[in-house]
């Protein structure tokens, strides 16, 4: 499977590509470490037979004694898979060298070319650290995911691709489909595939998915991905192709609330709208690369009063794939409640986060004021130094709101009358709350 050619010094290019790659790691989020290149649409040394994928690397960049022999067997393609946002591939191809056919080969690492002998154990791809034939990789990923063409000749011929991410190791992917040394592998990702269309025909892209199995290593530094037009060292036909597009690593996405750190709202007297922040921790993979989806939406709703959310009512919405804050609304036609709840549902992938966790008081909106099967009196309103509350229910518990929401005022009350002492309020409008057997009676009081 693993074949050669000389080796290409790249000198100061590739200087440039690791610095590059390692800028790139690092603004990446540790969750979601993506290869550099992913798309393939950046080559080095076009129109030569030197000419790689920037940070993929085939035959002409190989080590090895027998280096020497290869010749070119990738090329960058304008074949593009169905929705792709880029223009171009990558074409792995086989060829015919003294009667043996030599697999076409792409990979992270490199490719050493030690045997004649195409399944060799002198051939195989590995990472070669501290240089651009390594990928840099700290994390475990769920699965990845890749679109391919393979057109060949023989409808039994199998592709394939071979991911293993590792530790601290100039790590060997084997012809046998094995690694040395494999006590330092942390999670493999295999998948061997037939013919998506036969040679001749039009290409046919299909798109692969492959979970990470874990390994026996736990503290993941590198990864070595190889792509091959054949599963076997030697299989297949001269000039069967494989062309590969759009190469990404997916992540468990999951959605949760963040502290919401208000849970009393009160509606304001001036007609204006009641905000309320919604933060809001989003991870993983949502807009995937190469599924061709919508942009993901994070949505932020309300339950009713008694905290159900069988038809919820939408604060507000963001588009994005990370983590951030919903700057909502709470309509004005809620009603009154004490058992409102919050949650956040994503629509790429489709995910519903736990509630807030916490009941929440909402009240002073259209009901203010409104006809109450209690008779509550409130006098004088408006008010100097002192209120009286006088109802013919027991009140339970009475809170007192200013405008923006701030209880200034509660107390445990169990009788049907009580004075309120305002001397300590600053002037203005209040929104007093009275928690009676069977209901909540919301009033205005304006202190002078």
């Amino acid at each position: 499977m693993y074949h050669f050619n000389f080796i290409l010094r790249k000198g100061l290019l590739c200087l440039v590509f690791v610095l590059t790659f390692l800028l790139c790691i690092d603004a990446e989020a540790q969750d979601n470490q993506q290869f550099y290149n992913y798309d393939l649409e950046s080559w080095v040394n076009e129109g030569s037979e030197d000419v790689e994928p920037a940070h993929w690397h085939s035959f002409m960049s190989a080590s090895g004694g027998f280096s020497g022999l290869m010749s070119q067997q990738i090329e960058p393609s304008y074949a593009k898979r169905p929705g792709s946002q880029g223009s171009r591939s990558a074409r792995i191809f086989s060829k015919k060298k003294v009667g043996i056919v030599a697999n076409g080969n792409m990979t992270t690492g490199r490719i050493n070319a030690g045997s004649m002998s195409a399944s060799g154990d002198k051939n195989y791809n590995y990472t070669q650290r501290n240089s651009d034939y390594c990928t840099p990789m700290t994390v475990i990923p769920d699965s990845l995911a890749v679109w391919v063409a393979f057109r060949a000749e023989d409808a039994g011929s199998y592709a394939n691709v071979m991911t293993a991410i590792h530790g601290d190791v100039d790590l060997k992917q084997l012809g046998s489909g094995g690694y040395d040394p494999a006590n330092m592998v942390c999670a493999t990702a295999k998948r061997e595939f037939a013919r998506t269309c036969a040679s001749g025909s039009s290409l046919v892209w299909k798109r692969l998915s492959m979970p990470f199995v874990a390994g026996s290593h736990n503290d993941p530094k590198y990864i070595l991905t190889t792509f091959s037009t054949n599963k076997n060292p030697g299989g297949g036909s001269s000039g069967d192709e494989l062309f590969v597009d759009d190469i990404y690593l997916i992540y468990n996405p999951s959605i949760s609330l963040d502290y919401l750190a208000q849970t009393e709202y009160v509606f304001p007297l001036d007609g204006s709208v009641l905000n309320i922040d919604i933060a809001f921790n989003l991870s993983g993979s949502m807009s995937v690369y190469n599924l061709n989806k919508d942009a993901n939406q994070v949505i932020a709703q309300l339950s009713d009063a008694d905290g159900n959310f069988d038809n919820p009512t939408e604060l507000g919405r963001v588009t994005t794939d990370e983590s951030g804050v919903i700057h909502g609304v709470i309509p004005s036609y809620i009603k009154d409640g004490d058992a409102y709840r919050v949650r956040v549902v994503s629509t790429n992938y489709p995910m519903t986060s736990e509630d807030n966790g916490t009941d929440i008081s909402i009240y002073g909106g259209n009901g203010i004021d409104t006809y109450f099967l209690t008779n509550i009196d409130i006098y004088p309103n408006p008010a100097d130094d002192f209120v009286k509350v006088t109802s013919n229910n027991i009140i339970r518990e009475i809170n007192i709101f200013s405008i923006d929401g701030r209880m200034v005022y509660s107390d445990n009350v169990n009788q049907n009358e009580m004075t309120i002492d305002l001397s300590s309020f600053n002037k203005g409008t209040y929104i007093v709350r009275m928690i009676l057997d069977g209901e909540v009676v919301v009033k205005r009081i304006v202190k002078i």
